[in-house]
């Protein structure tokens, strides 16, 4: 008997066995209430939902590769998702000519990221090359003073913003200040006398970076936040050819300001050979007291100079000084690639409100976003407050409806004495009449 039940155990265990097999969800059977028949849904689904990995190709310059701190976002991603991030990147001065190449080669990548003016963004046919994201639900959180001016085309949103809301002025030296007892000017002529003042002290009062250009451009681009602001309507008559850069007599003005500095000996005696880098260094350490920048250029300073002393203020021009916005840096997604919704998610990815607040944080700008807490770096927080007081507007090349050109090789030869003031406006007119025509701009 014993043995006898000891067989049919076995024997019933086995069968068991192989009903669990049939199943074939390797033992374990469901019951959905029809006669026993199993459910394989969920595994099912799981499958559904799985999906391979995938490379996307995100093209970027290299120095905003260097300066941004995207990187823990591009791991972050990669370790959640499976994807891998592939950069290709190129030297800022040839990218915009390598990214046009690209796109005219239909050798693009699935992301780019790329400045947030409409006028460059024109250059890309967003309409052809870009997603279009206006009712994406993310953009809602991206503030108005950003959204109102930038990453757009024709009324329709193609980027996000992936930097901070940039603001222009005089980044300085506290220490100098506060050793020779100076208070922050507020017009031109207070900006005078305290050059004049950090000059008989035997210090640099402003240290310009000529070998590189590019921040050359930042006086004009501050003084003429304050004209905007004055003249509303100044840079839509120049859009409509109703007014040129020589006849607004503030921008001469302004260039011709820039200028004086100079011949008053209140810059660098090697600007054409002085570099970003250099500037950086003679600002953090009191060999100069002053340069002109953007906030952009505080988190760099404070990273090599842990210990410098910075601050900022609005660049005095006229009797009220405004604060000029840099356009943020967008990122876009590209529309006609293999992997284009891929590219789309991580857009949306990059614009959780967790991933953008360690990103703010971070860095130390001003968000480009709403709802975020941010500890913002000295000068960046004094900066804000303008900004906050509505004391700030674009860079005048953020508003004109083509490229102006090469401004910076114009400003060198300011300082170089082969043009005058006048001559620069005229020629900055005349590279935005060509430019216009090129792109079949009404009225020019």
């Amino acid at each position: 008997m014993l043995r006898t039940f000891k067989l049919l155990t076995i024997i019933a265990v086995f069968g068991a066995l192989l009903m669990a097999c049939s199943n074939g969800n390797g033992g374990t059977a469901t019951n959905n209430g029809s006669g026993g028949a199993t459910s394989n849904n969920s595994t099912q689904q799981s499958e559904v939902d799985k999906k391979e990995p995938v490379t996307l190709k995100v093209m970027v310059a290299s120095e905003w590769l260097n300066e941004k701190k995207w990187q823990p976002i591009f791991d972050a991603y990669e370790q959640e998702t499976g994807n891998t991030i592939e950069i290709q990147s190129a030297p800022v001065n040839n990218y915009m000519d390598l990214v046009n190449t690209r796109l005219a080669t239909k050798d693009v990548p699935d992301l780019l990221f790329y400045w947030g003016q409409e006028g460059k963004i024109k250059q890309l046919q967003p309409s052809k090359n870009l997603i279009d994201l206006t009712n994406e639900e993310y953009t809602a959180r991206i503030t108005p003073s950003v959204k109102n001016y930038f990453l757009s085309n024709e009324g329709k949103l193609y980027g996000i913003p992936v930097t901070g809301l940039n603001v222009s002025g005089v980044i300085y030296n506290k220490k100098v200040f506060n050793d020779l007892g100076l208070d922050i000017p507020t017009t031109y002529d207070e900006f005078l006398a305290t050059a004049e003042a950090i000059k008989a002290a035997g210090i640099i009062p402003v240290y310009e970076a000529g070998k590189e250009g590019w921040p050359l451009q930042l006086y004009t681009f501050s003084a003429m936040a304050s004209v905007i602001n004055s003249q509303p309507d100044v840079i839509n008559q120049v859009n409509a050819n109703q007014l040129t850069f020589d006849q607004i007599a503030d921008y001469v003005n302004a260039l011709q300001q820039q200028y004086d500095l100079k011949s008053l000996g209140y810059v660098n005696d090697d600007l054409f050979s002085a570099t970003l880098d250099m500037s950086m260094e003679a600002v953090a350490t009191g060999k100069a007291a002053m340069i002109f920048q953007a906030d952009w250029q505080i988190d760099p300073i404070l990273t090599k100079y842990p210990d410098a002393e910075i601050g900022m203020f609005p660049q005095p021009y006229g009797q009220d000084a405004y604060a000029g916005i840099s356009d943020p840096i967008g990122l876009y997604a590209l529309a006609d690639t293999d992997n284009s919704e891929v590219a789309k998610e991580f857009l949306a990815y990059f614009a959780s409100e967790e991933n953008l607040t360690e990103y703010f944080n971070a860095v130390k700008s001003i968000p480009t976003w709403t709802g975020l807490t941010v500890e913002l770096n000295p000068g960046t927080a004094e900066m804000n407050e303008h900004v906050e007081a509505g004391k700030a507007v674009p860079f005048f090349n953020a508003l004109t409806v083509v490229e102006i050109g090469d401004y910076q090789g114009l400003l060198q030869q300011l300082y170089g004495d082969k043009l005058t003031a006048e001559e620069v406006a005229k020629n900055l007119q005349e590279n935005i009449k060509k430019a216009a025509k090129a792109a079949g701009i009404e009225g020019f």
